[in-house]
């Protein structure tokens, strides 16, 4: 369990870093981004 935990936890990193990137490293697009990406992630799994 501590594995997948750990695996989950640096790819959100990766994920978060990808998305900074694909943002154009504007801050302001990234917290957007973030926050619809943070919601759509939740929403999947309170389905």
């Amino acid at each position: 369990m501590p594995k997948v935990a750990t695996y989950l936890i640096g790819g959100g990193i990766l994920l978060i870093l990808l998305g900074y990137a694909l943002s154009g490293f504007s801050p302001d697009r990234y917290m957007e981004y973030d926050n619809r990406h943070w919601y759509n992630v939740v929403n999947i799994y309170s389905e």
